[in-house]
């Protein structure tokens, strides 16, 4: 029997060497202690409550280590959530293989001390028994700190001495050459711990020195901080599901709370966590709360104003700014329990090892998904007595938050096992996707997570008379040992996935395979009589078709286009045809300015469609559709299930009626055709492109030369277009400067110039264009009316032709007669401007048109507008937000009338904002933008009601899946109602349909008597 004790002595300042020294003081070689080691380690397996040793995912771990070890010195990644015991792992692989020099690699100072205490003695494994008294423990040296020129000789003898070395990444990759070398030179095996951090540069660079060596890296997620897989051969992978039903972990109670006041978001968190710390300490459990911020200045802040209050509680805040006397004194009140409430920022972080913290309250994100994940699965850790299920507070109303909650689902669906959602406040759609999965039969479904299941949406068709489906012909197609079926009988839905294995292309070699997954899902609208399949093999597919429903007959050819019908402003991409009958051009495709004569030769006899594809609207949004006579009907969109037999049952309804005429829709539809000069017309509306148009982005700014002085794209504004000598003029205005531009449109081509005012650029980082170049880059859109309503689009030199629809009139509850006389109104004076002219018709409008029971009401006036008037409703128990958009425009004339160009520019503008309705998100930020300069130009608010922190709890709202909803009206007092002529209604009414056919919205228009 050996008799041994440890020292510690220090080198520099505070790095230590931890020593086993016989009873005379001697220090053991490294060759006894390696020695040692061979007779004093005897492993064993805990299997069961009754047994003490390694539990199974360390013994399966370490297993692994060893097995890869036989075969390659490649790095290795293993998978151990937190709780399961990656310390202890990491010893035993250390002292069971005998390894006599390793380094480890933590990524915090406080994790970096307790990983050098613990290896210093193997961590639990003599209380496992796994160790005897024989055994000498290592030479442990932890480094912390930076090493002065005197201390390099003792360091490098430190080096030469240890068995473990710990440090953290930054301290080894600043290390002195000449010690660095000698570590990289010695070192057998580097082990990093919580390995989700190499993508840092760092970290990378540690790893870069020791390639070659034996790496292994620990993480209790596979995913780096920035999405990425850890990279290195995964030997071992132990789930959160495994860790669950082996008793590892309890579920984790989520009580999700939605305050998108930033105001009331901390009290809300922690009235909900204090609650829930008094009912567990009720119940005789040991609990803590630890509530979570992102700096020492919010720590400190939340617990003065909010917990210090709590003192029942004893509640204490941790964070390296407090003196480490203090510290330590804070820190063994948690670990006692006399202090139930601790507030932090990252102290409790990775590898910190407290049974009692159960209760989460996170009042701050985390800034990375591998440690959200990390910090509430600690939380689920089953080790000690009197411990209830974890349980987690926070705000997904603040938005990053619900984003890295959905992350954990995406990376890994163990946490829908793991996490209980207590909320009163869930969303239809997560309800009515719970209820469908509900449906199918258990088994498999517990092996994968249905709500991860993405699909892009397709379908081919087959006419099923019969109501019997055999379900269990599948396995005459599929491999019934490789195949996992998921099947739901109420809905008719079957989804087959199977494991397939085929030979690479580039090798002959019989034993290197790859393996893929082919991915069937069969539904079957008993109402329709359909069988709808979405496959990755086609062959497979028809004959799952054959096997499960008997005598189904495919449905092609020329019924399949009728899935176009009631898609509005259908704008056609590419249209195959084939020809009829065959000769030596038997198809032909047509794409861009071509299509035009596709649909023309399409509806004539001589050749039938082959396929086409377009974009369009129908229900109130943009979509695009696809489809071949083959069979095949397609969107460009990837959604989950029960989206897809949704929108199967709608596209089934379509092609069976026989009522709906293909050469009308192809009639219909829009085509694109090179002009030579700009068409007939009235040009009524100008806009630059939406990517533009709706960007708050400063990374493009507009830029004058001369005055060096650059400005946002989002505080100009085009106007005003005119055809001048045949060139279509208009004014480019930046805030309150007017700039004059030209285009042209020739045989060939066309081109910009500027012709009044300063040279206008664009500056994109380093580079700077002209402002003439950057517009043949990304044209205008103008919108010309002639008279019989017709409306031309050009862009570039290309025009779209847009016919009027007779079935289309105005409802007489559209216009409504304003008193604007009565009302004190200037006609003639639109802006109320920064004084708010009583007599403008800006102000009137505010006062007495729009709805005073807005949330917000946003005078928006100026270049860049989104319109005259912006008022927003936030009705919270719907979860719904109208924005209603007003535009307003002074009249022509002194008196109301019939002047139609009183509506040309009011109604390009209506027009012209409908693109909000597809960037909501960027409408809100448009509006704090423009506050926020109107703020700091003037010090004067653009708000008539609401605040900024208004606008910053909408954008949380539509960022958490608030329903939107969009009104248009514009105001024109120069318009009198009963003068109105065919001429104006025109205009009117392109607008009215131009809203519908896109959105769906409706057209209000305030007019004089």
């Amino acid at each position: 029997m050996v008799t041994h004790k440890n020292i510690i002595s220090t080198i520099g300042r505070g790095n230590k060497l931890s020593r086993c020294t016989d009873v005379d003081g001697r220090i053991f070689s490294r060759e006894e202690i390696i020695n040692s080691w061979k007779v004093s380690y005897q492993e064993r397996v805990s299997r069961n409550e009754s047994e003490i040793g390694l539990r199974l995912p360390q013994f399966g771990a370490l297993s692994a280590i060893r097995a890869h070890w036989a075969t390659s010195n490649s790095p290795a990644t293993l998978v151990l959530p937190t709780g399961t015991g990656k310390s202890e792992t990491m010893f035993a692989t250390i002292i069971s293989e005998r390894i006599s020099s390793t380094l480890i690699i933590v990524p915090s100072n406080l994790l970096r001390e307790q990983i050098f205490e613990g290896a210093s003695h193997f961590g639990i494994l003599p209380k496992l028994g796994m160790i005897s008294d024989e055994v000498i423990y290592p030479t442990t040296f932890l480094y912390k700190s930076k090493v002065e020129d005197e201390d390099e000789i003792t360091m490098i003898a430190a080096l030469e001495d240890a068995n473990i070395i710990v440090s953290t990444p930054g301290m080894i990759k600043n290390m002195p050459s000449v010690i660095w070398d000698k570590l990289v030179e010695k070192v057998e095996v580097v082990i990093f711990d919580e390995a989700h951090h190499l993508g840092a540069p760092e970290w990378g660079t540690v790893k870069d020195r020791f390639l070659g060596k034996k790496i292994l890296q620990f993480t209790a997620t596979p995913f780096r901080n920035d999405g990425k897989k850890v990279d290195g051969k995964l030997i071992f992978n132990y789930s959160l599901g495994l860790a669950q039903e082996a008793g590892y972990f309890k579920p984790i109670d989520f009580y999700p709370i939605q305050e998108y006041d930033e105001r009331k978001s901390d009290e809300a968190i922690a009235k909900i966590a204090i609650q829930h710390l008094g009912e567990d300490l009720e119940q005789g459990y040991e609990h803590v709360l630890l509530a979570r911020a992102k700096s020492r200045k919010r720590a400190d802040e939340l617990y003065e104003k909010i917990y210090s209050k709590y003192k029942e509680y004893n509640p204490v805040v941790i964070h390296t700014g407090i003196p480490s006397a203090k510290r330590n004194k804070y820190l063994k009140g948690v670990k006692d329990g006399s202090a139930k409430i601790v507030v932090c920022v990252d102290m409790f972080g990775e590898g910190i090892d407290i049974p009692t913290l159960k209760i989460a309250a996170i009042h701050d994100k985390y800034k990375s998904l591998p440690i959200t994940l990390q910090f509430i699965g600690r939380f689920a850790r089953t080790s000690g007595n009197n411990l209830g299920n974890a349980k987690l507070i926070t705000n997904v109303a603040m938005d990053d938050l619900k984003e890295s909650i959905e992350e954990l689902y995406r990376q890994d669906s163990d946490w829908n096992q793991l996490l209980n959602i207590h909320s009163h406040q869930a969303i239809d759609k997560e309800v009515e996707l719970s209820e469908f999965i509900g449906k199918f039969e258990k088994g498999h479904v517990k092996e994968i997570d249905l709500s991860q299941l993405k699909m892009k949406i397709s379908t081919r068709m087959f006419r099923y008379p019969s109501k019997r489906t055999f379900v269990e012909g599948w396995k005459q197609v599929l491999d019934p040992d490789r195949t996992t079926p998921l099947i739901n009988e109420v809905d008719s839905v079957y989804i087959f996935i199977e494991e397939i294995e085929t030979k690479v292309v580039w090798s002959d070699q019989k034993d290197i395979v790859q393996y893929d997954y082919d991915f069937f899902v069969l539904f079957f609208d008993k109402e329709n009589g359909i069988i709808h399949i979405n496959e990755t093999d086609s062959g497979k597919g028809n004959r799952l078709v054959e096997r499960m429903f008997p005598n189904a007959s495919a449905i092609k050819g020329d019924s399949i286009y009728r899935s176009l019908d009631g898609i509005n402003r259908l704008m056609l991409g590419t249209l195959g045809l084939k020809q009829q009958p065959s000769g030596r051009i038997s198809f032909r495709m047509f794409a861009g300015t071509d299509i035009k004569s596709g649909i023309s030769e399409a509806v004539a006899s001589g050749s039938t469609k082959s396929n086409l594809f377009g974009y369009g609207y129908q229900s109130g949004e943009r979509i695009s559709i696809g489809c071949s006579y083959k069979g095949k009907v397609w969107m460009r969109w990837v959604e989950r299930i029960n989206f897809w037999t949704e929108w199967c049952q709608k596209i089934g309804k379509k092609v069976l009626d026989d009522t709906i005429d293909t050469n009308n829709i192809l009639n219909n539809s829009l085509a694109l055709e090179v002009i030579k000069e700009f068409p007939e017309g009235v040009p009524y509306k100008i806009l630059m492109p939406e990517v533009i148009e709706v960007s708050n982005s400063s990374s493009k700014q507009l830029y004058l030369s001369k005055e060096q002085k650059t400005f946002p794209f989002f505080q100009t504004d085009l106007k005003n277009p005119g055809l001048v000598n045949e060139n279509l003029r208009f004014e480019f205005w930046i805030n309150e400067r007017k700039f004059i531009f030209e285009q042209i449109i020739n045989e060939t081509s066309y081109s910009f110039k500027q012709i009044e005012g300063e040279e206008v650029s664009v500056k994109s980082g380093n580079k700077t264009v002209k402002m003439t170049d950057y517009l043949y880059e990304y044209s205008p859109e103008i919108s010309f009316i002639q008279s019989d309503g017709t409306i031309i689009i050009v862009q570039e030199n290309l025009k779209t032709v847009i016919k009027p629809r007779s079935d289309m009139e105005l409802p007489p509850d559209s216009f409504f007669a304003i008193d604007w006389n009565g009302l004190g109104v200037n006609i003639k004076s639109e802006s109320q401007g920064r004084e708010r002219k009583t007599n403008s018709i800006q102000y009137a409008t505010i006062h007495n048109v729009v709805d005073q029971t807005s949330d917000i009401i946003f005078d928006d006036d100026g270049a860049g507008e989104i319109a005259d008037v912006v008022s927003v409703k936030i009705d919270m128990e719907r979860q719904k937000i109208v924005f209603h958009l007003y535009h307003c425009k002074y009249s022509h004339g002194e008196r109301p009338g019939a002047r139609v160009s009183d509506l040309y520019e009011v109604c390009g503008q209506a027009e012209k904002s409908i693109m909000w309705n597809d960037n909501v998100l960027e409408i809100v930020q448009r509006m704090i933008e423009r506050e926020n300069i109107r703020q700091k130009n003037y010090n004067e608010t653009r708000f008539e009601r609401g605040d900024l922190q208004t606008l910053h709890k909408l954008k949380k709202m539509v960022k958490t899946g608030f329903e939107t909803e969009f009104e248009m009206s514009i105001v024109q007092p120069g318009v009198s109602i009963l003068e109105i002529t065919n001429s104006m209604k025109q205009i009117i009414l392109a607008t009215d349909t131009y809203l519908k056919d896109t959105y769906g919205l409706r057209l209000t228009c305030y007019f004089s008597n």
